[in-house]
């Protein structure tokens, strides 16, 4: 108190006590001139204004529903409330204690209050807001006389995609009550918040892909952006912003751009007039079951003619005809950052043609990626010869790569054998783990592609070859050739173009779109229905770590689709025993190794327990019925040794308790 009664006195007072974000604070509010006597909020928007705000951010409402509504009784227990505000420190939601809730409202900490910095001074959500990380505000800290009876701990909530503030997350209480726990609290729900956004950006991502490739006839084409509800760039590359050129555009669209005025979610009165550079006849609503879900811009080709080949109904979305040119790439499908940019950097490496080496994990794609660089460069009307050079014989490897004329050993055809090399003239050759190529045949390999002539085994005459080198491995070539089993110039060569593919542990945002595609592929192939997926079971998804990446992925959604019958849901119950041990959803126990639990956390323990008795094993309505995210449930049955209690459940075993009655 000493140090804020002589700031506001204009002596000098020693910061000492304070830390650097509340003197800044106080700064700030000096400057802006806030008055230090207040003791309520100057502004509480109308009940109409609020219901605007809350429309207005609907979806970051929604998103923390999950997650802050299981903590209320705990916010009973300690004195306290959670508040959630939007990013200008109005506030959206506020719950708790109910005697904190009456004490909030003689100081306006409730729905429609205005706690910016510049309006009520350093408090928790506005100064959070203002310095854009978690801040704790305590007692005397806060800048204003009249709320310093009060503690507040505060963090921002940030949009997963692009960093953008979205709102702030706080638990106050008055200072006699200050529990230093509250900041990690609300930083581990604002985390939470956070992810679960980040699942829905993705869903509504995916939706908004598939509807484009409905509407459209290729949303990779040259001319074609893609906008999300909210006006946020989804889909675009270089060749966008070469064709903007081409047309006398100059504006760079990156990933973080933003056009306001395609925004569903800001008010009609917030909503700014388009760019200049834009043109309304080039935008296209892309709507999905009557609601509004992008925005597709369709780019004018050079000259001003509109691009007519765009529309196509949906029989023909991926099966072009005729001299059409395709992009091969429309067969990659990805909602990721990380894979847009390998999929833009393996563009430049098919129009480049040069000898690329694809590094990544097994199952990641490799091959799927070479065959669309092999179609999309200069040698794309040629043959694609593939060859996995690991766990084969010398000697049958040399036969497979260079081929041999008859006669040239023991055991070889009459007719001799063309090679792989030979075979891929005027195409493509790709090795599969080329790291396993015999350290004394290496040479042969590199003379090839530097002379680009072949001698098959037993002849002595050369022939002349043109083929495009794409090798793969899930090796460190650099280490290997550190330990004399890669040759080093052979390394050089062969990875003139480097493209690494993330494993989809990393790209997580794909899984989605993946199962989605190939729930459809397996359905059709086995003539079967297709397959809905419930949430819980995409969030487990998400959660597992796929070692097999990719084709883990494929090989899983083929067995759920193919032996569910006639059953239209996955659930759970369905997934393999060992995926759910593997992400903590079916360990069991050791006899004996059940930890020790407070009376309360035995009563948390026992009604978990019954409840999923009741429910027969079916964790999404069991979460439903204690009220809880369906994610705190896996973490209570993880944490009380319950995974053999749910598989009991699954198959009607009883409890212990049914037991001795």
């Amino acid at each position: 108190m000493e140090a804020w009664e002589n700031l506001l006195s204009g002596k000098e007072f020693s910061p000492a006590p304070l830390c650097d974000l509340i003197v800044r604070s106080w700064d700030r509010c000096r400057f802006s001139d806030v008055n230090p006597t207040l003791s309520h909020t100057p502004e509480l928007l109308t009940p109409d204004a609020c219901h605007h705000l809350a429309e207005q951010h609907r979806e970051l409402i929604e998103a923390s529903a999950p997650f802050t509504e299981p903590v209320r009784d705990l916010l009973s227990q300690t004195s306290s409330i959670l508040i959630l505000s939007d990013p200008t420190g109005h506030i959206l939601k506020a719950d708790g204690d109910p005697a904190t809730l009456e004490a909030a409202l003689e100081v306006g900490l409730i729905p429609g209050g205005d706690w910016q910095e510049q309006s009520i001074g350093t408090n928790a959500i506005g100064t959070a807001l203002a310095a854009g990380e978690p801040v704790q505000v305590h007692g005397a800290e806060h800048f204003c006389a009249g709320i310093k009876v009060w503690s507040c701990s505060a963090t921002i909530i940030r949009d997963p995609f692009n960093g953008e503030i979205l709102g702030g997350l706080d638990i106050s209480g008055l200072a006699k009550a200050f529990n230093p726990y509250w900041l990690g609290l609300a930083m581990t729900l604002a985390r939470s918040i956070e992810e679960r956004l980040a699942t829905r950006n993705t869903k509504q991502r995916c939706r908004l892909f598939e509807a484009a490739l409905k509407r459209f006839s290729n949303p990779a084409l040259e001319g074609l952006i893609l906008f999300d509800r909210k006006g946020n760039l989804v889909r675009s590359d270089a060749r966008a912003n070469r064709s903007l050129a081409n047309i006398g555009v100059a504006v760079d669209l990156k990933p973080n751009t933003r056009i306001n005025a395609l925004s569903e979610e800001l008010p009609k009165t917030a909503k700014m007039k388009l760019p200049e550079w834009l043109r309304p006849e080039w935008l296209e609503p892309i709507t999905e079951g009557g609601e509004k879900i992008g925005t597709a811009l369709i780019l004018p080709s050079p000259g001003g003619r509109s691009n007519q080949t765009r529309f196509a109904s949906p029989a023909v979305i991926l099966s072009k005809t005729g001299n059409e040119s395709r992009d091969w790439f429309e067969q990659i499908l990805w909602a990721s950052p990380s894979l847009a940019r390998v999929v833009e950097k393996a563009r430049e490496l098919a129009e480049a043609d040069l000898p690329t080496l694809l590094l990544g994990e097994t199952g990641v794609g490799k091959e799927v990626f070479a065959e669309v660089i092999h179609k999309s460069g200069r040698h794309g009307q040629g043959p694609f010869i593939p060859l996995n050079c690991g766990g084969m014989p010398r000697d049958l490897l040399a036969s497979e790569l260079f081929g041999y004329v008859e006669g040239a050993f023991s055991g070889a055809r009459r007719s001799g054998m063309v090679g792989r090399i030979a075979a891929a003239n005027k195409g493509t050759l790709f090795l599969d783990e080329i790291g396993e190529i015999p350290l004394d045949m290496q040479p042969y390999l590199l003379r090839v592609l530097e002379e680009g002539k072949i001698y098959p085994l037993g002849d002595n005459k050369p022939r002349q070859v043109d083929f495009r080198l794409i090798a793969a491995t899930n090796k460190d070539l650099r280490t290997e050739t550190t330990a004399g089993r890669f040759r080093l110039d052979l390394f050089y060569r062969v990875s003139v173009g480097l493209l690494r593919i993330p494993p989809l542990r990393e790209r997580k945002a794909d899984i989605p779109c993946l199962v989605e595609h190939f729930n459809s592929r397996v359905a059709e192939r086995h003539d079967r229905p297709m397959k809905e997926f419930e949430p819980d079971v995409l969030a487990a998804f998400a959660e597992y770590s796929w070692p097999g990446n990719v084709r883990e992925l494929r090989n899983l959604v083929e067995s759920l689709v193919v032996l569910m019958g006639r059953r239209n849901t996955v659930t759970m119950a369905d997934l393999p025993q060992e995926f759910l041990s593997s992400i903590g959803a079916g360990q069991s126990t050791n006899p004996g190794s059940e930890p020790v639990l407070t009376k309360l956390e035995g009563a948390e323990r026992d009604a978990v327990k019954t409840t999923i008795y009741a429910c027969r094993g079916n964790l999404t309505e069991a979460a439903e019925k204690l009220g809880i995210a369906k994610s705190t449930l896996y973490q209570k049955i993880k944490e009380y040794g319950l995974a053999q209690e749910v598989t009991n459940a699954r198959v009607g075993r009883p409890t212990e308790t049914a037991r001795l009655s």
